[in-house]
């Protein structure tokens, strides 16, 4: 699979947020956001199926 860039637009208070969460998890934040991106369309995927 062929990694893209994309660009994400938030606010400071989120980006903060992450940022915290992202270092309690010893993550990137671009790890972290992946990895609640995929968390997230597995869970529609599941949603969908019933």
């Amino acid at each position: 699979m062929n990694n893209v860039i994309i660009t994400l637009r938030t606010n400071e208070e989120i980006k903060k947020e992450l940022d915290m969460i992202a270092l309690e998890e010893n993550r990137s934040l671009n790890n972290l956001i992946v990895t609640i991106l995929m968390k997230y369309l597995e869970e529609r995927k599941k949603n969908s199926k019933k």
